[in-house]
C-alpha cells in the first residue's frame, strides 16, 4: 500500500502528551530496551491508523516526562522511527507522523483504552484501572428465560426500539420508588448508559457546538462528547458539586446546549450532590434555557446513605441516564433515559436506525432483576465499603502525605498528590506491576496531573499490593519532584 505523504496540512498544535500516552497502553513492560519497545509501539500506532499522516507528535522532552523516561529513550525511538521513514522532523518545526495506513473518521480521544489492553509476557500485573464491579449472583439466579416467556417474543419480529414494554414499566417503578414519579412513556431503553449518553448528545449537539462537562468528569462522558464533534468547556466541580455561579458563568462565556455531569456517585470522586445544590443547579439550568444531561449509573453502588432522588425532581430540562451496570452486571449492557415523552419518542426514532433494539433477552433479565434492588444495593453497600477501608487504610500507612477524597458510593478513590507528577508516576508503578490511571484520564483539558484514580473493585490483597507498588514508584518518582 502506498503511504499517504505528511504535507502542508500539518497540524500546528501537536497531539496532546497525555492522550499519546493512553494511546501507548501497556507498553514498556516486554523485553527489549525502552527505546526499541516504544519504537515498535509507536509503529502499531501508525500501522493501525490511530496516529494519521501529518500529526504533530509533543516534544521529547515533554514526552519523556509524560512516559517516565529519559531523555535519550524518546530521542533514541524517534531516530529509529525517522530512518524508517515513519517520522519526519524539521528544527524548529517540531516531529510528524510523515505516512499512515488510513485516516480515521470523528472518534474521541482514546480514553477508554485500558479496556482495550493485553496483558503481555511480562508476568501478572494488578489492574486498579477499572471501577467496574463484577456481577452479582442475582443474575445467575434469574437469568434463564423459559419457554412460556420467550415463546410470546419469538412469535414477533422482535424489534422494539422503545423497549420491552414490561421494562419500561420496572424502570418507571424504580424511579417513582426513589421520589421520581415516572410513568413508562418516560423511558427508552438502551444498550448500556453509553448508547443512552451518546443518542441524546448527538441529537442536540452540531459538530462544533459546545456542552458543559465537569471538572473533573466520567471519562465515557468526555468520550461521547468528542466523538459527537462537540467543543468541550469545563466547568469545575468542587467537594460539593458545581457552583450555580460558575454555571452561569460558563453559559453566559460559551453559550451551550447541554451540561454533562453526575449528580449521583460522582466518578471518579465517589462524592455526591446534596438535595438543596440539586434544585439549584436544576432550576438555574432550566432558566438558562440548558439541558443537563445528568448520568446516574453509580446511583445504586452507594456505601453511605439511601438512594439520592434524580436531579430530575426539580426540573423538566433534565435527561437522566441509568443502567443496570453497577447494580447488577455490567455484561447484561441494558440501560436507559429518561425524559419528556416527546424526547423519548425523537430518540426512539434515532435509536431504531442503528440498532432496532437492544436484546429482548437481556431486557426479560434485567425486568425480573430489577425488583430485588434492594438487594443487590445492600451487596454493593457491604462489599464495596469493606474495600473502601481497606484501600484507605493502606493509603494512610504507606503514603500518608496523599490526599484522597472519602467517596460516599462507587468503587474507586480520587486521590491528590504531592506533586503534579500523576502521568509519570503512572507510567512508572506499571513498569513496577501495578495499572492506574492519571488525573488527566478524567478532564476534557487534560488538567488534574497533581490526581490519579484508585480502583477499589480488586481483591483486598491485590489493593494492599497496589497501593504498596504505588509507594515504591512515589519514592522514585516523587524524589524528582
Amino acid at each position: 500500500m502506498k503511504p499517504t505523504r505528511a504535507n502542508s496540512a500539518r497540524l500546528v498544535t501537536p497531539l496532546p502528551v497525555h492522550q499519546l500516552v493512553r494511546l501507548m497502553g501497556e507498553w514498556g513492560i516486554g523485553d527489549g530496551a525502552l527505546h526499541t519497545q516504544l519504537a515498535r509501539h509507536l509503529r502499531m500506532l501508525v500501522v493501525s491508523g490511530k496516529l494519521a499522516a501529518g500529526v504533530r507528535l509533543p516534544s521529547e522532552r515533554a514526552l519523556a516526562e509524560a512516559l517516565d523516561v529519559s531523555r535519550n529513550t524518546v530521542g533514541a525511538a524517534f531516530d529509529e522511527l525517522r530512518g524508517d521513514g515513519i517520522l519526519t522532523s524539521r528544527r524548529g518545526d517540531g516531529t510528524y507522523i510523515s505516512s499512515a495506513r488510513q485516516f480515521l473518521g470523528v472518534r474521541g480521544d482514546d480514553r477508554f483504552e485500558s479496556f482495550l489492553g493485553t496483558t503481555t509476557g511480562a508476568g501478572p500485573r494488578l489492574d486498579l484501572r477499572s471501577a467496574a464491579l463484577p456481577g452479582l449472583r442475582l443474575v445467575v439466579d434469574v437469568a434463564s428465560v423459559t419457554g412460556p416467556e420467550l415463546a410470546p417474543l419469538v412469535e414477533s419480529h422482535g424489534y422494539l426500539p422503545e423497549g420491552l414494554p414490561a421494562l419500561r414499566v420496572e424502570v418507571a417503578d424504580y424511579y417513582s420508588s426513589i421520589g421520581l414519579p415516572t410513568s413508562p412513556e418516560q423511558i427508552l431503553i438502551t444498550s448500556g448508559a453509553q448508547q443512552a449518553m451518546r443518542m441524546a448528545a448527538v441529537s442536540m449537539l452540531e459538530p462544533g457546538a459546545v456542552a458543559l462537562v465537569e471538572e473533573p468528569s466520567f471519562r465515557g462522558a468526555i468520550e461521547v462528547l468528542r466523538a459527537a464533534g462537540a467543543r468541550l468547556e469545563p466547568v469545575r466541580r468542587g467537594p460539593f458539586g458545581i457552583e450555580t455561579t460558575d454555571l452561569v458563568a460558563a453559559v453566559r462565556r460559551s453559550r451551550p446546549r447541554l451540561l454533562v455531569m453526575q449528580s449521583t456517585v460522582h466518578n471518579p470522586t465517589g462524592t455526591v450532590i446534596d438535595p438543596e445544590r440539586r434544585r439549584r443547579l436544576a432550576t438555574t439550568a432550566e432558566s438558562l434555557g440548558l439541558t443537563v444531561l445528568d448520568d446516574t449509573t453509580l446511583a445504586d453502588a452507594m456505601i453511605d446513605g439511601p438512594p439520592a432522588t434524580p436531579m430530575a425532581a426539580w426540573g423538566t430540562g433534565v435527561i437522566t441516564v441509568g443502567s443496570v451496570s453497577k447494580s447488577f452486571w455490567g455484561g447484561l449492557r441494558v440501560g436507559w433515559l429518561r425524559a419528556e415523552p416527546g424526547t423519548v419518542a425523537s430518540l426512539a426514532s434515532i435509536k431504531a436506525g442503528e440498532d432496532l433494539g437492544t436484546s429482548l433477552l437481556a431486557q426479560v433479565t434485567t425486568a425480573r432483576l430489577l425488583p430485588r434492588i434492594e438487594e443487590a444495593r445492600e451487596e454493593r453497600r457491604r462489599v464495596l465499603g469493606a474495600a473502601r477501608d481497606v484501600v484507605l487504610t493502606a493509603l494512610a500507612e504507606c503514603l500518608p502525605d496523599w490526599e484522597p477524597v472519602v467517596p460516599v458510593g462507587g468503587a474507586s478513590l480520587w486521590v491528590r498528590l504531592p506533586a503534579p507528577v500523576a502521568t509519570s508516576l503512572v507510567q512508572r508503578a506499571e513498569r513496577l506491576g501495578a495499572q492506574l490511571l492519571p488525573g488527566p484520564t478524567f478532564s476534557c483539558v487534560d488538567a488534574f496531573d497533581d490526581h490519579l484514580r484508585i480502583g477499589f473493585a480488586a481483591d483486598h490483597d491485590q489493593l494492599v499490593t497496589g497501593v504498596r507498588i504505588l509507594a515504591e514508584a512515589w519514592r522514585i518518582v516523587g524524589r524528582r519532584a
